[in-house]
Order: structure tokens, then C-alpha cells, then sequence
């Protein structure tokens, strides 16, 4: 084994799930000087985008799309209900340890793209000179009235606190700092003229006084950072078709983030066709 500072405190224990023996040990580290400077990189943590990320060095929002991992998510959640169903014909049991690996492996295969999504934010801040990262508080989403399976889906599939914890592990480790602040109307006010806005559709953000549709956790994320940092004016581009109105989507792939690539020879009418997957986000800043 390989680590880095002073080894502390070593435990052994058997894993009865898996039936092996784990070994964990502590170690002590340096803590890491806080980065100095006045950057900002700004979060709007969702459901559907799991991530939507605005900084000023920045030609569009960065959305991290969950709808791969919710995917992968029901399919264990159906193999668990159907694991229970027969457990309860059969054995007219509760619990057995094939239904606690089934568990374990959804839960795994969650935080591991998360802990990717972390990752590759982090770092990559680091790189843009980021010193402090402003996090999306979701405060009282857990008691939004919503559908079965949309609650479901934010009681058992968005681990928001497992989300926000990672994220101040990881950003500690090169010195940024983070700051959460509630997302209270972030995504109903206009982040241009402040005037609140019409949801058409789940997703979209419609401002009658400026007449443009933006993504709705475009304009969460810019709201977030509106006073903070510069966000673009509408003279800059067209917001229905330019690069501020739509995020840059990111998607799993069970390995890594990147942007959708081409199946077919027929070229992609996104602006995702023309982001490198090997640099998912570091070739969207400013020139």
C-alpha cells in the first residue's frame, strides 16, 4: 500500500456482504494553503443537471446531466423489488445478503460517477485559479409536494449531502475554499432584469420583459453569481441560440464526463460536437 503523511489508527474488519476481511487506516496530512485571489466558481446543484457550473473565465454554463445515472439507478432499484418480491414468496423473508450486495452495488455505482462529477470539477477549477466555490444550498426540496416517482427519486436517488460533503473533502485538498448559499427563486427571477420569469416546460425559463428563453439552471447558476462576478449582457449574443442561453451538457458514461460524441456520419447539430471529450470543460474558456 501507498499513501502520503503519517499513518494513524489501522482496523480490521470483515465485510459479511462480500465475505472478505477490509483493512482501513487513517492517516494524517498537511493541510493545504488556502488559495488566495478573488475567482469564483459558481453551482447550481439540480435534479435533473446534477451540476450546472458558471464562472466568469467561462463561454457557457457547464451542465453535468444525471439522467444516465437515474437510469441506471431503477434499473437496481428493479432488481431489488424483484429480489424482495421473491424473498417474501419464497423464504417469507426481509433481508438476506444477495439483497444487501444489490444495495451495496447501487449505491457504489451512484457515488462513483459523483465522485467523478466531483473530481473533475474541482481539478479543473484548480486550473481556471478558482479560490472559492459557491454551492447551491437545497434547503426543504425534500418537502416539495411532487408525484410518487419524482419523490422516490429525491428521497432515495439525490444524495444532496453526500454531494456537498464530497465537494468541501475535495476542494480542501487544493485550497478552495466553499460557500453555500440558499437556491431560494434562483431559478424564477431573470437574471438580467430581475423580473420573474414563466416556466413553459420543465427545464426552460421564459422572461416576458426581455422575451427570451434561457435554461432554467442557466439562469439559477448565473443568479447565484449575479453581483459576484460578470455574467454576459443581452447585447452580448442572441441568448436563444447562443452560448449563455444553453449549458455545455456533459454526460456519463459509466468511465468519465464528456460531451455526447457522434454515432453516425451524420454530424451533430449541437454545440457539443465541437468540445473535446478529453477536455470536457477546460477548452470553454474565454479566449
Amino acid at each position: 500500500m501507498k499513501w502520503y503523511g503519517k499513518p494513524r489508527r489501522l482496523e480490521i474488519a470483515y465485510d459479511d456482504v462480500e465475505e472478505v476481511w477490509r483493512g482501513f487506516i487513517s492517516v494524517k496530512v498537511e493541510r493545504p494553503p488556502v488559495r488566495g485571489g478573488s475567482k469564483l466558481l459558481h453551482i447550481d446543484l439540480g435534479v435533473v443537471n446534477l451540476a450546472t457550473v458558471w464562472a466568469r473565465e467561462l463561454k457557457q454554463p457547464i451542465a453535468f446531466s444525471g439522467r444516465a445515472i437515474l437510469s441506471d439507478w431503477w434499473y437496481w432499484m428493479k432488481r431489488i423489488a424483484k429480489e424482495q418480491s421473491k424473498m417474501a414468496r419464497i423464504n417469507k423473508t426481509e433481508t438476506s445478503r444477495r439483497l444487501r450486495k444489490l444495495y451495496r452495488i447501487r449505491q457504489r455505482r451512484f457515488r462513483h460517477a459523483m465522485n467523478a462529477m466531483v473530481k473533475t470539477i474541482v481539478e479543473d477549477a484548480h486550473e481556471l485559479g478558482i479560490s472559492k466555490i459557491v454551492l447551491g444550498k437545497l434547503k426543504g426540496i425534500r418537502n416539495n409536494g411532487c408525484n410518487s416517482k419524482a419523490n422516490a427519486m429525491i428521497h432515495n436517488f439525490w444524495s444532496f449531502e453526500y454531494i456537498i460533503r464530497r465537494f468541501k473533502e475535495k476542494a480542501e485538498e487544493y485550497g478552495i475554499e466553499i460557500e453555500l448559499v440558499s437556491e431560494y427563486e434562483t431559478s424564477s427571477l431573470c437574471p438580467i432584469c430581475k423580473t420573474k420569469g414563466i416556466r413553459r416546460y420543465r427545464g426552460l425559463f421564459y422572461c416576458p420583459n426581455c422575451d427570451k428563453a434561457i435554461n432554467a439552471d442557466v439562469v439559477g447558476v448565473l443568479n447565484m453569481a449575479k453581483g459576484k462576478t460578470i455574467i454576459p449582457s443581452p447585447s452580448w449574443r442572441d441568448r436563444d441560440n447562443g452560448l449563455v442561453a444553453q449549458p455545455l451538457l456533459l454526460r456519463w458514461n459509466g468511465i468519465m464526463w464528456g460531451p455526447k460524441m457522434a454515432m453516425s456520419i451524420r454530424p451533430m447539430k449541437t454545440l457539443e460536437a465541437r468540445i473535446s471529450r478529453l477536455q470536457s470543460w477546460r477548452v470553454s474558456i474565454r479566449g
